[in-house]
């Protein structure tokens, strides 16, 4: 296995630190000690901190995407994929300790350049298009599961579910919340099949 370079270590290490600590609350001195390298050398690959954040953001979004695409082709059920979407969002909690990285970025959103807070956008609607297209695929088969709005209502209804739940489960560093949160919609949809 060949060993990261210094573009992605900085890369990595500054999205643990979004995670847990948000955008505004961690340092090129931060990542100077945790990579290992001076902090030339990160301006060198990053020069304002906003390149950084938004270099992060981009990556995230499409491993992100590719996450989604995977459960989609590997689960044909969409009750399946629904299902292991919540799971994402739960382990991005880290239990209790981080955050999904579009929602760490959201909560000091006005502090980020406009170019990540358009890529923030281009996530979510990446993410709520998807949600939408299995509650699409819920209703065509016929799913009797209590799904009574329209799948872009759901779509938009569940990516608001687990962000919000993300946020009162690491308010107070404990999985419970983010479960008690989610509990009735999975309910939903292991009822479906």
């Amino acid at each position: 296995m060949t060993k990261p370079d210094t573009r992605s270590r900085l890369l990595d290490a500054a999205e643990r630190q979004v995670r847990q600590k948000g955008a505004d609350g961690f340092s090129y001195s931060d990542l100077s000690a945790e990579v290992g390298i001076r902090k030339a050398s990160i301006h060198y690959h990053f020069p304002a901190k906003s390149d950084l954040l938004h270099a992060i953001m981009a990556r995230y979004a499409k491993q992100v995407a590719m996450t989604l695409e995977r459960y989609a082709i590997a689960m044909p059920l969409p009750r399946q994929a629904l299902i292991a979407f919540v799971r994402f969002y739960r382990q991005a909690l880290q239990e209790g300790h981080g955050l999904c990285l579009c929602v760490a970025f959201t909560v000091g959103r006005d502090a980020l350049s406009p170019e990540t807070r358009q890529e923030i956008c281009q996530f979510r609607a990446t993410v709520q298009s998807w949600l939408e297209l299995r509650f699409e695929q819920l209703r065509a088969e016929g799913s009797d599961t209590g799904w009574s709005a329209e799948p872009k209502a759901e779509a938009a209804a569940t990516l608001a579910l687990v962000e919000g739940a993300q946020l009162v489960a690491r308010s107070s560093a404990n999985l419970v919340p983010f479960d008690a949160a989610t509990a009735s919609f999975l309910e939903r949809l292991k009822a479906g099949g």
